[in-house]
């Protein structure tokens, strides 16, 4: 069997971007350029293997996603190294400005994965199982790595931002002053929205196959997804247990990113309960200490300065939560709504069959 043609198209946007970020992550590290030709070689060879070997798709598909998971680490370290010394030291001891073309590349291979993952969804399981693995979502792994991306990068950019004028460190002091807690904050918001971005993809891609199902142009342009809601209305008696699997699949989904979106205020009460805590600790010590009024301006300066981190980390956490939880609340209700459409076309047609 061939490849469908949207799977033709991701494999080969996945390629030149491998090609992409392989030859920005030599430049960024030093390496010699012929090292940048490994991943696109490799997944030349893959597919090669794969065309050379008939219904090895699945293995093809499983290696090109293992190579842009390790590019998206490549990337993330490459990123948070300079990034982890903002937050430790103040500032980061070489600022790399063209890290960016390896930015602009890995958030692209993150977008090709998404539509690889969805194009060749359950390539090697039944026809029900790719609906099902469908819904389940994006990838976890690959997810939290091009938030990490998305995270050091924001962080690198705001000690630009700060270094570039008196104005904006009002605004950046407040998240890269504050420790580990408002990057790891937004390391969790991007990891939610990611994945909310790769559900929403998912759901529009079958709500695609779904439409041309209802219009029965599947024998114009087949696809493993309107073959899957072939198989699931061919036997009436297995409906109900096929539309009890994607219903399941669809609660199983949520679970992280609900997590998520509790995790991410939590954190923000966390900084609010350690910053009180330091604040205190502080104050305590001044009340305990011996020194006369001339130094206690100064030393209540220093005791109360970790109150920033209560009520900037609150801040931050509680704005970031109002996002997501608003983005999961439409996401969410979204593919609820094309499953109940599934369900009722699924069985309208069970019924004329």
């Amino acid at each position: 069997m061939t490849l469908h043609w949207p799977a033709r198209l991701a494999l080969i946007l996945y390629l030149v971007l491998l090609a992409l970020m392989a030859f920005n992550l030599s430049i960024v590290l030093e390496l010699p350029l012929w090292s940048a030709a490994a991943p696109p070689v490799l997944a030349a060879a893959a597919l090669a293997g794969t065309w050379l070997t008939a219904g090895r798709r699945s293995a093809l598909f499983a290696c090109l996603l293992a190579l842009g998971s390790i590019g998206l680490l490549a990337v993330a370290l490459v990123l948070a190294v300079p990034a982890w010394q903002v937050i430790a030291d103040g500032a980061s001891r070489s600022w790399a400005g063209r890290m960016l073309p390896m930015f602009a590349a890995a958030l692209a291979l993150h977008a090709c994965n998404l539509w690889v993952s969805a194009a060749a969804a359950g390539e090697h399981e039944e026809r029900v199982e790719r609906l099902a693995r469908l819904i389940y979502g994006p990838g976890i792994i690959a997810s939290l790595l091009t938030a990490l991306i998305l995270c050091a990068s924001l962080v690198l950019g705001m000690e630009w931002l700060a270094r570039s004028g008196a104005d904006a460190q009002a605004i950046t002091r407040r998240f890269l002053e504050r420790g580990i807690i408002p990057p790891l904050t937004v390391l969790l918001f991007f990891w939610g929205m990611l994945l909310l971005l790769g559900k929403w993809w998912n759901g529009w891609y079958l709500r695609r196959a779904l439409a041309r199902w209802s219009a029965g142009l599947t024998l114009l342009r087949p696809s493993p997804f309107t073959a899957g809601l072939d198989a699931l209305t061919a036997n009436a008696a297995d409906l109900a247990e096929g539309l009890q699997m994607l219903w399941r699949r669809h609660e199983e989904s949520w679970l992280l990113p609900r997590y998520l979106s509790w995790a991410v205020p939590v954190l923000g009460f966390i900084g609010t309960v350690l910053g009180i805590s330091l604040a205190a600790e502080g104050i305590r010590r001044i009340i305990a200490s011996d020194a006369g009024l001339a130094s206690l301006s100064s030393d209540l300066d220093g005791a109360i300065a970790p109150l920033g981190i209560a009520f900037d980390t609150t801040l931050i956490a509680l704005s970031l939560s109002v996002v997501l939880t608003l983005a999961l609340a439409l996401v969410q209700r979204g593919e609820e709504r094309l499953l109940a459409t599934l369900e009722r076309r699924a069985r309208e047609a069970a019924r004329e069959a």
